[in-house]
């Protein structure tokens, strides 16, 4: 033969047997040694390289040839076809093949000792007649098999391929396919369905208006009040079961502040100040309906304004919405990495003209644990209706924009504004408050067309008393722009306000509260939200005098039936709350609430907390949109195997 090929032993299990479901090879018995010979590794084989090969006879008049021993003729299966029979019965392959048809050794081109264990294919004589028939049997069969195993094992790749493109894959049971039904009786499959989360982390962006590396730049001292805590079980989705153990802790990074608690209902609070940021983390039974927020105000000059931001997760595409042009307004983007890696950010500006030539908009690196602040005038100067997209790669990160506007000496406000929703054709702004009678005060839409093609938008008031049609309830956007639509002519109060389209928009409201034209004052931006059947709620960082005053506003598109759960002073409250179709309905919440949750339990809602302050010089103001509160996530079904 053309060369040697590795014996395989006999304990040695083929590929197909795990496949097959092949018998184990029980071992065979070593030839007892010839009279006066002496057992050695190179006796019984053909040059006296190797050991007698356990499978093979031995002549005793020549060691060194070999035949193959196969097994008895009354060991075959009944079944077996006639033409088989002769090439399976002494060992079913020529010149030393094993049953998988591949060569166990090298054997001497003799055809006495070639054939002398094939009474069926007769003497040497008879090569020319039988040898050759019996080969290419042998050869067609032999084939045969080993294509039949290539095609098995590869329409099972195929199988394996198809089903993790469309999904099947969560349910191929390959112990079922492969017809090894316990093969794994230890591993329990995992059933498709909902499971109760088990652990949740938030980040909060802390202060908006510190943390630039730029020294030319002068930043006075801020802090935040963060708050955390888990939704009390009267919010929580029938059929969640109430759970022992977890916790939830509070962390100020870098090396900061620590706050903790342990049980459902309370709420873990810190204040963290200066360029740092806090993560919040849920552990066990409290990680369901885990949600936070941060608060920050000020009195003093140059700071006056108030800011409410939702601790939010970390995510690797989001949209901004905020800012503007006017003198003596900064925007900073606030960046926070919550991961173990650097994550590297892109930031593009959609405008009023459309897309803005970045300067400096990629490549911007965010250390591992670590926070960056970027001038929103650094990357599109001058811009008065920016919008900004955040990509990452490498992670993701929590993000939010910081506005705040000083017109010489005169305060206008802060905000610190997290992410919009993704663009979509139906849009709600949960909680627009209207302008006030004889007040200079400000109510507007910005809109953005981040695609390709124009969009035609509607926007409705979304009242108490229904839908309301606004005198600017049509507006044309270019294709990659953005439009701000004034919208004070809204009825009086605050009410919701729906944005439709015919391609996919981005959207926030706009809102200045201001007693006279030059005098001080504040601002707040409201995101749109994506109406939602989930749980949605958060503590609410409050003052310790109670002086914040705060209103929830749920709005609702096709109608919904929502319990609302308030928490104040420890004491757990709920009211059934229905909600018409196109409308809104507005909640006046007591003071020093600790929480507030929605759980619908019919249709869909969004919903947003207007939080006022009033002071000598005028009335802060700030808006939160309630984030969603993850109780359950969905399973994929598995079921285990092992060949």
């Amino acid at each position: 033969m053309a060369g040697k090929r590795k014996r395989r032993s006999a304990q040695e299990p083929r590929v197909d047997d795990l496949f097959y479901d092949n018998p184990t090879p029980e071992p065979e018995p070593e030839p007892e040694p010839r009279d006066g010979a002496t057992e050695s590794p190179d006796a019984g084989h053909p040059d006296g390289g190797g050991p007698a090969d356990p499978g093979v006879a031995q002549d005793p008049d020549r060691l060194g040839d070999s035949v193959p021993a196969g097994p008895a003729q009354e060991d075959l299966p009944e079944d077996l076809p006639e033409d088989l029979a002769g090439d399976v019965a002494g060992d079913g392959t020529e010149g030393g093949f094993s049953d998988a048809g591949e060569p166990e050794g090298e054997f001497p081109d003799d055809g006495e000792h070639s054939y002398a264990a094939r009474g069926d294919r007769g003497g040497p004589g008879d090569a020319d007649d039988a040898g050759a028939g019996g080969a290419a049997r042998k050869g067609r069969y032999g084939s045969a098999g080993r294509w039949v195993r290539a095609v098995a094992i590869t329409g099972l790749a195929a199988a394996l391929v198809y089903g993790a493109g469309s999904g099947s894959l969560a349910r191929l049971d390959l112990a079922a396919a492969l017809d090894r039904a316990d093969s794994t009786p230890e591993q329990a499959a995992q059933q498709a369905g909902l499971a109760v989360i088990s652990d949740s982390t938030l980040g909060c962006v802390g202060p908006g208006l510190v943390g630039l590396d730029n020294p030319s730049v002068p930043e006075t001292d801020q802090g935040v009040s963060v708050s955390a805590g888990s939704a009390p079980l009267e919010a929580l989705p029938e059929g969640v079961a109430a759970e022992e153990g977890g916790g939830i802790t509070l962390g100020v990074v870098p090396d900061g502040e620590v706050s903790e608690v342990s049980a459902r209902g309370e709420v873990a609070t810190l204040s963290a100040q200066g360029s740092t940021w806090v993560r919040a983390v849920a552990q066990g039974a409290l990680a369901a309906g885990f949600a936070g927020t941060q608060l920050g105000y000020s009195f003093e000059e140059q700071q006056w304004g108030m800011a409410t931001a939702v601790c939010g997760g970390a995510l690797d595409d989001l949209w901004l919405v905020g800012g503007g042009d006017e003198t003596g307004r900064v925007e900073r983007l606030i960046l926070a990495n919550p991961t173990g890696n650097p994550v590297t950010v892109t930031a593009e500006v959609l405008g009023a003209a459309g897309p803005v030539s970045v300067v400096g908009g990629t490549g911007i690196v965010v250390p591992p644990a670590g926070r960056h602040v970027v001038l929103l005038d650094a990357l599109a100067p001058g811009e008065e209706r920016p919008v900004i997209h955040v990509t990452t790669t490498g992670g993701p990160v929590v993000a939010a924009l910081g506005d705040r506007w000083l017109e010489g000496t005169v305060d206008r406000g802060t905000e610190v504004t997290t992410a919009t929703a993704a663009p979509g054709t139906s849009l709600v702004i949960p909680a627009v408050p209207a302008p006030r009678p004889d007040s200079a005060d400000i109510a507007m839409v910005r809109v953005a067309a981040p695609g390709q093609e124009a969009a035609v938008v509607q926007l409705r008031a979304l009242t108490p008393d229904g839908p309301v049609r606004l005198e600017q309830g049509v507006t044309n956007v270019a294709p990659g722009s953005v439009v701000d639509v004034d919208v004070a002519d809204l009825p009086a109060g605050t009410q919701g306000i729906e944005v439709s389209s015919d391609t996919p928009v981005l959207a926030a409201a706009h809102v200045q509260r201001r007693a006279e034209a030059d005098g001080a004052g504040d601002l707040a931006w409201i995101p749109a939200t994506a109406p939602t059947s989930e749980l949605h709620g958060a503590p609410l960082a409050t003052s310790a005098d109670g002086a914040i005053k705060g209103s929830l506003s749920v709005t609702s598109l096709e109608g919904a039936t929502v319990e609302v759960v308030t928490v104040v002073a420890g004491a757990v409250e709920s009211s059934e709350v229905t909600i018409p179709a196109a409308s809104s309905h507005t909640v006046e919440l007591p003071a020093q609430t600790e929480s507030v949750w929605v759980q619908p339990h019919q249709g869909t809602v969004s919903a947003a907390v207007v939080s006022t302050l009033e002071h000598e010089l005028g009335t802060l103001i700030a808006s939160l949109p309630l984030p969603e509160a993850a109780v359950t996530r969905q399973l994929r079904a598995i079921a285990p195997w092992m060949p």
